[in-house]
């Protein structure tokens, strides 16, 4: 089977820039889910999109004053997702610490800027970072970001009830120069309930049993998603184009087109909220399951072609699945003893994560963008995935 390069980066397109950043629950999410699922049919699968609750969130403008004695100083910032709209002036308290933070200086009606230890691990839901924060009742909260690229996610709680923005570290640094001095807040943006898609494609098989093919198409706020995930999505699309052009195997394939990944409220509790949905609403699914094979982040144009994980495989099966990526000697196995799989995570599945190196890469940003990715290791990642998945659907190594 061979990759058709031309219709596979038509898909990244599509998704990166005909649709654009895909937020969960939001029109251009939708939009996505429905690409995806008319494709699947015009390939020939079985197609079921799954809605389920989430929340979503807009935004139109964020502004940062910092109020000076030479006059007002605007300073790029970026709201943080779901957070609540405010217009608000006060003065700068810094935290760098979690003892400070708990027993430092008087935060009630202050600017809160938290940077070092303090602006760590902040993206997860009622996280107690910014539990302790709430507790302090400042006016609003503002993470510094590790790079000069900010994301909208490093902040992502739908119930945080102080409005919350990121800033470069060379803003960051302006602030804390000036902590004690005024500072204004103004962010249009609002949240809401909504609905998040799931969309799978079955290829049924000879016999009974099927490999999952997965990656999610949903992007943090306000990022075109191009590496996450656009890039993954894409890979899934030609997979089932070229499977269904293939003809019958042995094992079934559900190509899945999952939501909500960037939305992490049950990453302390198996997966993801599209993950988790998932396996909440498909038990007979999962009990025929043999493997997930899932395509993160690949074929990007900065970082070699990468096996990150394999998650859950005897000993003999592992071996098999390595001996059809030594046919692709470009392709890096990171894998080592302990190491993750995917986040599509379905209990007790042997699962299989192509995701390359993302520490160089501005993803959840604006800069996450087409230019991002190679159409030739796009194409290449596509090739070697197939092969994977090709050897599990024969029934040697599912």
């Amino acid at each position: 089977m061979d990759v058709n390069r031309e219709r596979l980066w038509n898909h990244l397109r599509v998704l990166c820039e005909e649709i654009g950043p895909r937020l969960t629950g939001t029109p251009a999410g939708k939009r996505a889910a429905d690409y995806i699922a008319e494709h699947f049919r015009r390939c020939g699968a079985q197609v079921e999109v799954q809605d389920f609750p989430c929340p979503s969130w807009e935004h139109e403008s964020t502004e940062l004053t910092l109020l000076g004695p030479d006059g007002p100083e605007p300073l790029p910032a970026f709201a943080q997702t779901f957070t609540e709209a405010c217009d608000l002036e006060a003065d700068i308290v810094g935290v760098g610490t979690l003892h400070e933070l708990d027993l430092g200086p008087d935060l009630e009606g202050k600017v809160l800027v938290l940077y070092g230890e303090a602006a760590g691990g902040l993206a997860a839901t009622r996280n107690p970072t910014l539990l302790s924060a709430e507790e302090r009742r400042p006016s609003a909260v503002i993470v510094i970001s590790p790079s000069e690229t900010v994301s909208t996610k490093l902040i992502r709680d739908p119930f945080l009830r102080v409005p919350a923005a990121a800033v470069s570290q060379s803003v960051g640094l302006k602030l804390l120069e000036n902590r004690g001095k005024g500072l204004r807040l103004r962010i249009r943006a609002r949240r809401y309930d909504s609905t998040g898609h799931n969309v799978s494609g079955l290829l049924s098989g000879e016999e009974q049993g099927r490999i999952v093919v997965a990656a999610h198409f949903d992007s943090a706020a306000e990022s075109p998603g191009a590496t996450d995930n656009a890039s993954g999505t894409a890979v899934v699309l030609e997979l089932c184009e070229m499977f269904a052009a293939a003809g019958m195997r042995r094992l079934g394939i559900d190509f899945i087109a999952y939501d909500a990944e960037e939305y992490g409220r049950h990453a302390g509790h198996g997966g993801n909220l599209g993950s988790v949905e998932y396996v909440r609403q498909h038990p007979a699914e999962l009990q025929e399951t043999r493997a997930v094979v899932e395509a993160d982040t690949v074929g990007t144009a900065t970082s070699p072609p990468r096996l990150r994980g394999a998650k859950g495989w005897p000993a003999e099966r592992k071996e098999d699945i390595l001996n059809v990526l030594r046919r692709f000697p470009r392709y890096i196995v990171a894998d080592r003893p302990g190491t993750a799989g995917g986040a599509f995570n379905l209990p007790g599945v042997p699962a299989l994560a192509f995701v390359n190196s993302w520490e160089s890469i501005p993803i959840h940003t604006a800069q996450d963008t087409i230019e991002l990715v190679s159409a030739d290791e796009l194409a290449f990642a596509t090739q070697v995935i197939a092969a994977v998945v090709q050897h599990l659907t024969s029934g040697q190594g599912a």
